[in-house]
C-alpha cells in the first residue's frame, strides 16, 4: 500500500445520497452531573459477543458521543469538514454509520444523520437486507443487539490525498475505538466484527462510491 500525500489541487466529487423515507429523531442526550472516570472506561472496555437489546436512548448517547460533530467548518479546499471524538485525516470523516435495528423478526437498516442526530430508514429491498445480515452473522450472530456498520465514502478522502486507503483504514479503526469506548461509558457492551461482507453490501447500494468498512454490535450483556 503506497503512502498518502496531499494533492496540489482538490478533486471534485459528488457524495453518495442514501434514499430513505421515515426519519426517526433520536432522544436528547443528557450528560449526568457525576462523570464516569475516563480511566475506568478506558481500562475496563472489553469486547463481548453475547449481547442483547440496546435501548434507543443508549444508542442515541453512543452516537452522540462518538460520531456527532462538535464543530463544522470549511477547509482550504472549500469542502465541509468536521471535528468529532474520532480523528479523521483532513477532517474529511468519510464514514457513514448504518444502523441495523431489530423490527419484529427482522433487522432494518437506517442511516445515522449526525447533523440532525436522527435515523433515516433506508429504502432497500428486504431481501437484500436479509442477505447482508445473514452474511454478517456468519462471523458474529448478533440476535437482538444493534448492528453499526461503516459505509465509507472514500472519495471524500481521495479528493484531498493521493493513495488515500491507509488514511481511510486508520479512520475506520479510530471510529471503531471511539464507538466502543462510548458504548462502555453509556453502560452497554460491544464487539467488533472482523469481516467486511463486501459482496452483500455492494448489492444493497450498487455504487462505486461506497466501500464496506466492517462494523460492530452493541447491546446489553447477556449473562
Amino acid at each position: 500500500m503506497s503512502g498518502p500525500s496531499l494533492l496540489d489541487k482538490p478533486i471534485a466529487f459528488e457524495p453518495y445520497w442514501y434514499e430513505g423515507s421515515e426519519i426517526v429523531k433520536l432522544p436528547d442526550v443528557q450528560v449526568p452531573s457525576e462523570q464516569t472516570d475516563f480511566l475506568e472506561v478506558f481500562t475496563q472496555r472489553r469486547s463481548v459477543k453475547k449481547l442483547g437489546v440496546c435501548p434507543l436512548d443508549v444508542l442515541s448517547k453512543v452516537l452522540h458521543l462518538a460520531v456527532k460533530p462538535y464543530c463544522i467548518a470549511k477547509d482550504d479546499y472549500g469542502v465541509t469538514v468536521f471535528r468529532s471524538a474520532a480523528p479523521s485525516a483532513g477532517g474529511r470523516h468519510p464514514i457513514d454509520i448504518l444502523v441495523g435495528l431489530q423490527e419484529k423478526e427482522d433487522h432494518q437498516l437506517y442511516l445515522y444523520q449526525p447533523i440532525g442526530h436522527s435515523l433515516k430508514r433506508l429504502c432497500v429491498p428486504k431481501e437484500l437486507q436479509r442477505n447482508f445480515f445473514k452474511d454478517v452473522e456468519q462471523t458474529l450472530p448478533f440476535g437482538e443487539s444493534t448492528l453499526l456498520w461503516f459505509s465509507v465514502q472514500y472519495l471524500r478522502t481521495a479528493s484531498k490525498y493521493s493513495d488515500p486507503m491507509s488514511l481511510i483504514w486508520r479512520d475506520v479503526g479510530a471510529q471503531l475505538c471511539c464507538l466502543q469506548q462510548a458504548a462502555k461509558y453509556a453502560g452497554v457492551d460491544s464487539c467488533p466484527i472482523g469481516y467486511l461482507a463486501e459482496e452483500t453490501f455492494d448489492r444493497i447500494f450498487e455504487s462505486k462510491k461506497l466501500l464496506s468498512g466492517g462494523g460492530l454490535i452493541i447491546g446489553k450483556r447477556r449473562y
